[in-house]
């Protein structure tokens, strides 16, 4: 199961790699643009790169357990954001009132800033498709920390397995919380299973 899982990651990283050029923003003209026009290019590049790996988790979950993402493109004090949320847990892309700089903002991490090098764009040193990626995953280990059980040997979730990054987070916070995987099995549904667990040190 854990092989079929890795192997959902070498496909994912051969299609951030297949996608690289389209992490790039006006490659030509990246010089002779003002810096107002490049931090347009940038906000337009953090959203359309949001959208589509938020597309690619969500084909993999539930009608009621969706990531989801909100532009707010007129925030009180005058700046932007865009808000991505899973089971009421959330972080967010902020764009100032003066347009020209971008920061993610995690509560579990602070603030990290969004920059442009060259003519691609890195969070916090990170090409900004796998530090998106970083993010939502935080994201879904905080929504799912709060896995328990009324102190039975076992637990059993039930997840799909169309998305890899969902399954490992629920398999590490179950470790976290004191249960040790056992064996996962099919359901009616092909792209679900469910995986058992048990309390690691009872008999």
């Amino acid at each position: 199961m854990l092989r079929e899982l890795h192997s959902e990651h070498d496909i994912l990283a051969a299609r951030q790699h297949i996608r690289a050029r389209l992490r790039e923003f006006a490659d030509a003209a990246h010089d002779a643009r003002s810096h107002s026009e490049r931090a347009d290019d940038a906000w337009r590049l953090v959203q359309n790169v949001l959208a589509e790996e938020i597309a690619e988790l969500n084909a993999g979950l539930e009608p009621g357990a969706q990531i989801t993402e909100r532009d707010r493109l007129a925030l009180p004090d005058g700046g932007q954001a865009i808000e991505v949320t899973y089971r009421g847990h959330t972080f967010a892309i902020l764009r100032p009132k003066d347009r020209l700089s971008m920061a993610l903002v995690d509560e579990s991490v602070g603030r990290l800033p969004v920059e442009s090098v060259g003519s691609k764009l890195f969070i916090a040193g990170e090409p900004i498709g796998q530090a998106i990626l970083v993010a939502i995953r935080r994201l879904v280990e905080r929504a799912t920390a709060g896995i328990t059980t009324a102190h039975g040997r076992y637990m059993a979730l039930e997840l799909s397995t169309t998305c890899a990054t969902t399954v490992e987070a629920a398999l590490n916070l179950a470790d976290q919380n004191g249960f040790r995987f056992v064996e996962s099995y099919r359901t009616h549904d092909p792209e679900r299973r469910v995986f058992l667990f048990k309390r690691k040190g009872s008999q």
